[in-house]
C-alpha cells in the first residue's frame, strides 16, 4: 500500500522547470502555426496593402493642398506678418534688450566665479590667521559629572 500512495505523489508533484519548458514549447509551436498560417499572410499582406493606400491619399491630399491657389495666398500672408513683426521697431527693441540683458549677466556670472575661486583661495589662508585667545580661564563654571560611579 505505501507503494500506491507513492506514485500519486510523484504524479501530483510534476518538476516544475520541465513543466514551464513544455508550456513554453507549445506556445512558441502555437505561435508559430498562426503566424506561418495563410490566414495570417493574409492578413499582412492587407494591412500592408491599406497602409500603403493611406500613405498615397496622405500623400494626394498635401499635393492638392500645396497647388490650391488659397492655400498659396494664405502661405504668403502668414510669411508677410512674420516678415513684418520681426521688423517691427518694438521686436528689434526687444531683441536689443535681451541681449543686453544676457550679456549683463553673463558678465555679473564670470564676476561672480571669480569672486568665489578668489575667495575660496582667500578664505584658507584666512581662517589660519585666526587670532586665538590666551585668556586661560574658562568661560563657563565649574563642570559636574552626572555619573558618580565613574572617577575622573
Amino acid at each position: 500500500m505505501s507503494e500506491q500512495h507513492e506514485k500519486p505523489d510523484q504524479t501530483q508533484k510534476p518538476d516544475l522547470a520541465s513543466e514551464l519548458r513544455e508550456l513554453g514549447q507549445q506556445i512558441e509551436q502555437a505561435l508559430r502555426g498562426t503566424l506561418e498560417s495563410d490566414r495570417a499572410q493574409t492578413i499582412q499582406r492587407d494591412i500592408s496593402s491599406g497602409l500603403h493606400e493611406i500613405g498615397n491619399q496622405v500623400q494626394h491630399a498635401l499635393n492638392a493642398i500645396r497647388e490650391n491657389p488659397r492655400m498659396q495666398e494664405l502661405s504668403e500672408r502668414g510669411q508677410q506678418a512674420i516678415n513684418q513683426v520681426q521688423e517691427s521697431p518694438q521686436i528689434k527693441d526687444f531683441q536689443d534688450t535681451l541681449a543686453r540683458g544676457v550679456a549683463q549677466l553673463n558678465e555679473q556670472l564670470a564676476n561672480f566665479v571669480v569672486r568665489t575661486r578668489s575667495g575660496a583661495d582667500t578664505s584658507s589662508t584666512s581662517a589660519q590667521n585666526v587670532p586665538i585667545d590666551d585668556d586661560p580661564s574658562p568661560a563657563t563654571g565649574e563642570t559636574t559629572r552626572l555619573d558618580p560611579d565613574k572617577q575622573p
